[in-house]
């Protein structure tokens, strides 16, 4: 399934040594009405066999590579979590993560080539979070039969409430660290702005870019209004202060931290596939007859204090509601001045969240 590399691929050393490809076995039929007759995932997982199964879902502009295979492998995003003795301990438990459905690294998305080589560009159809969890399903039912722990932060999260919802009988206990049950339009409101200088980049050429120039200035602008909702003041206080960027002292330190996180994502990421997965998250709500689904899955939700993209306040209201509608959840809280990014920064205590409910709920 491995497919000539994209530049923002190719700068990441992908495939990592431990990636692996799933191909579906029948067509996907999506909730916009289209159907993907052709579809992959990339994969890769850690562990022994007979472990525990763990599924890790991905953040928005995340991918599979949670962790390092080897000494001296490519770190992931959650090294510190994923390993002998920490969190995600790779001597007890059967760890899975993969590029989600319209993703960036590996995965059929809109940068994918059909079957005469071309992009799929602006033809790629619209995808829902619960999309992507069938497309996951498929994958995971040849993976393990054996009741699964789900572990997802920010969409990741909102990722595993809707494979829950959807396949209930395959799950035993849900972790969702930072994540609403819908999205609010709080949160709507920043992926519309990044949405809109996408759009709005000349490169853009309504999705059809790959033949370059590729929309960077778009997707940058994007990245920097997100990367002040995943933050907090105090995180801004603390990092940057009042102070300048030499030798240019015309520009804020903050300022340029904010340039450097969207050429960051511009070098690693396609503007596609923030567009196919900002609008499935901002589309995402579990319904009624969706919670009552969960009326038998364990459901441990993780608040961040200084959240200002999902904020504590909606946490508390969202975990009320699944309490109202009998779903056995407990809320518990990351502290500290990072915001929703709190759980990628304090990488030691989410460790030790995730150990606890690992140990609580997988015996």
């Amino acid at each position: 399934m491995a497919e000539k590399p994209w530049p923002w691929q190719s700068r990441q050393g992908f495939p990592w040594e431990g990636v692996r490809y799933f191909q579906g076995v029948r067509p996907l039929s999506t909730d916009s009405g289209a159907e993907i007759l052709d579809w992959h995932l990339a994969y890769e997982e850690w562990g022994p066999p007979d472990g525990c199964p763990v599924v890790v879902f991905h953040a928005l502009t995340g991918d599979s590579h949670v962790a390092s295979h080897t000494v001296d492998g490519p770190q992931g995003w959650w090294q510190d979590v994923l390993g002998p003795g920490a969190g995600l301990d790779t001597t007890r438990y059967r760890v899975l993560c993969f590029n989600v459905l319209g993703g960036a690294m590996g995965s059929t998305g809109a940068s994918s080539r059909d079957a005469s080589g071309r992009p799929w560009g602006s033809r790629f159809p619209a995808l829902s979070l619960f999309d992507i969890a069938r497309a996951a399903h498929e994958l995971i039912s040849g993976w393990s039969v054996s009741p699964l722990h789900l572990i997802g932060g920010s969409m990741g999260g909102m990722v595993a409430y809707a494979y829950a919802a959807l396949y209930p009988e395959q799950v035993r206990a849900l972790l969702a660290i930072g994540a609403p049950i819908q999205h609010e339009p709080w949160a709507i409101a920043f992926h519309s702005v990044g949405r809109a200088a996408i759009l709005s980049d000349p490169d853009f050429r309504g999705g059809d870019y790959y033949d370059g120039p590729f929309p960077e200035k778009g997707l940058a602008v994007a990245r920097m209004a997100d990367m002040i909702s995943y933050q907090h003041p105090r995180s801004m206080l603390l990092k940057f202060g009042r102070k300048r960027q030499e030798p240019r002292l015309d520009a804020f330190q903050v300022t340029s931290y904010l340039d450097y996180q969207g050429q960051k994502l511009v070098s690693r990421y396609d503007a596609n596939t923030y567009l196919t997965l900002t609008r499935a998250m901002d589309d995402f709500a579990l319904s009624t007859e969706h919670l009552r689904a969960l009326q038998n899955t364990l459901i441990w939700m993780v608040g961040m204090e200084t959240d200002l993209l999902y904020l504590p306040e909606e946490i508390e209201s969202h975990e009320a509601r699944m309490r109202a509608a009998g779903v056995p959840v407990r809320l518990t809280w990351l502290s500290g001045p990072w915001g929703h990014d709190t759980f990628l920064v304090e990488q030691g205590r989410t460790s030790e969240v995730i150990a606890r409910f690992l140990q609580e709920t997988a015996t």
